[in-house]
């Protein structure tokens, strides 16, 4: 799959938004790809997601108060952060981000479907073509949003020393490829699929200690009590 399409990261609640956001792109020249039209009958489905997430140009992500509870989404979302996709968010009610999603979208520019959706989705094609393309993203336009925390987030960051710059890159908690790796992979692919390893890879790379890593990986897993197992078989496995 070459990397030329727009992966389309929605909830199945607004499948009908999500056809029409696609519509709209491809007849301004930007190709997609939707689960609900190009998974093929007998693939994969995690699989497809997987391989069109890591081909894509961009995730055009529909925000909704269905995919702000969607685990689905934030796997999705996660992966394309773990491969520096760009991620443009298109809200389709005024709510705010909460837990994981948060954190993924705290420094991302947002496009409103609302007021005015048609003025909204030419803003959108407009805002890919330009970054996409290299260029500066429109900010002049009343329908692109920010989530308040965001500004004073990104200049605590900015303000903050860079840790990890100043000494030695810091080594994963696991070694990808390892053992110990394979292990924790299987653990989580049990209860998410193929997208384990994407997200193993990022927690060994992003936690700073074995708890976090453990933590990390655990919000994956949906049910409270496969939670419990799932951490107790990781801890055993980083302290043997």
């Amino acid at each position: 799959m070459a990397p030329s399409h727009l992966f389309v990261c929605f909830s199945s609640k607004d499948d009908a938004v999500a056809r029409e956001v696609v519509q709209s792109l491809e007849a301004d020249g930007l190709k997609c790809w939707i689960s609900l039209r190009d998974v093929l009958p007998g693939q994969n489905y995690q699989e497809a997601i997987v391989q069109a997430i890591e081909s894509a140009s961009g995730i055009v992500f529909v925000f909704s108060e269905h995919s702000n509870k969607s685990m689905e989404i934030k796997k999705e979302l996660s992966l394309g952060g773990s491969a520096n996709i760009p991620v443009f968010p298109l809200r389709l009610s005024p709510i705010a981000p909460s837990g994981a999603l948060r954190y993924e979208l705290a420094i991302r520019q947002w496009i409103d479907i609302f007021p005015h959706r048609p003025h909204a989705l030419a803003k959108l094609a407009r805002t890919i073509k330009h970054t996409l393309e290299g260029g500066a993203p429109d900010d002049g336009d009343a329908s692109l949003y920010r989530p308040p925390a965001a500004k004073a987030e990104t200049a605590a960051a900015a303000k903050a020393p860079n840790k990890r710059l100043a000494g030695a890159p810091r080594a994963p908690i696991v070694a990808p490829g390892s053992e110990q790796f394979e292990t924790i992979r299987t653990l989580l692919a049990r209860h998410i699929g193929p997208i384990a390893k994407v997200l193993v890879e990022k927690a060994a790379r992003e936690a700073r200690t074995p708890d976090e890593f453990c933590e990390q990986l655990a919000k994956h897993v949906a049910a409270p009590g496969d939670r419990s197992s799932f951490l107790r078989a990781v801890r055993g496995q980083l302290s043997a």
